[in-house]
């Protein structure tokens, strides 16, 4: 556990982790000269705690991808029972019909035999447990064909958690990505800026998407004011990329159609942390499985 000081104080009004905290740096430098931390995990979580993000180079094996593409891409013919996508403003079941459109097929992983081991892969989990000092749950993935066109925005808005700022998520190359399909694009440094708040109280917009616009453009100014730019993930098969509750991140254009971006993104949470935009009524307890925790949304 990190050293706690009289009183941490946080960019957030709702706190956060340590690496959240205005002397996260100190404790980075505790941890290791502790021995609590290996000299190797230095410089990701140097990179987090100053830019909002971290790089895992070749954390998932390419064996392990290519079996999840090919059962992603059979998921199309005969999609499991209570699985949606998120296509032109729209969540419809999964279908072949929206095989080749811009969509976003949620928590298909579940389905997956071997869901632990990509979800959890070791890079990734000891990643995740360094930041949270507990371990990692995961609440919700999105697996895309294509790039996915969002525009730049900030999570907190509509996957709301009991402890907003614990709230963790990665980007999971399942092939090399080029500039034309619409890579993944994010802005360093942006969780740092001024916390803009929905109606000034809630870091979750609860279906107001006047005022979650108000945030991103007020945080959009912020970002400009500090003189932050947009950068893209150019990932090759297997290059994971995990990025804090603020930062500002989305799809750029595709510029060319034809071209794929598959990727699986992984929302994750410290156990014992609660999503509270889900209707309660459909969760399920949070389960083992191997490699880590999983909310169950889907039972037995």
């Amino acid at each position: 556990m990190h050293d706690a000081s009289p009183s941490p104080t946080y960019r957030s009004t709702f706190g956060g982790l340590w690496v959240d905290r205005d002397d996260a740096l100190a404790i980075l430098d505790g941890k290791l000269e502790s021995g609590a931390l290996d000299p190797g995990e230095e410089s990701a979580l140097r990179q987090y705690i100053g830019h909002g993000y971290a790089i895992l180079p070749q954390a998932v094996s390419h064996t392990l991808v290519d079996e999840y593409v090919e059962f992603f891409e059979r998921a199309w013919h005969k999609p499991p029972r209570h699985v949606y996508a998120h296509a032109g403003g729209e969540v419809l079941p999964m279908s072949l019909a929206l095989r080749d459109r811009v969509a976003k097929v949620s928590d298909l992983h579940y389905f997956f035999p071997k869901a632990g081991e990509i979800v959890f892969s070791p890079a990734v989990r000891r990643f995740l447990e360094r930041i949270y000092e507990r371990p990692a749950a995961v609440f919700q993935s999105m697996s895309m064909r294509k790039g996915s066109e969002e525009i730049l925005h900030i999570d907190t808005g509509p996957l709301t958690l009991s402890e907003p700022m614990s709230l963790a998520a990665a980007w999971i190359a399942l092939e090399d990505v080029v500039a034309d399909a619409g890579p993944f694009q994010y802005v360093p440094g942006s969780h740092r800026v001024p916390e803009t708040l929905n109606a000034g109280v809630s870091k979750g917009h609860k279906g107001d998407m006047a005022a979650y616009s108000q945030v991103l453009q007020l945080t959009l100014d912020h970002c400009a004011a500090a003189g932050l730019s947009t950068q893209y993930f150019m990932a090759r098969k297997g290059d994971v990329l995990i990025w804090s509750a603020d930062l500002m991140h989305g799809g750029a254009p595709i510029a060319d159609h034809s071209l794929t971006r598959k990727s699986l993104v992984c929302h994750y949470m410290p156990l014992g942390v609660l999503p509270t935009f889900y209707d309660a009524s459909v969760l399920r307890p949070v389960e083992y499985r191997r490699g880590g925790w999983h909310l169950n949304r889907f039972g037995p």
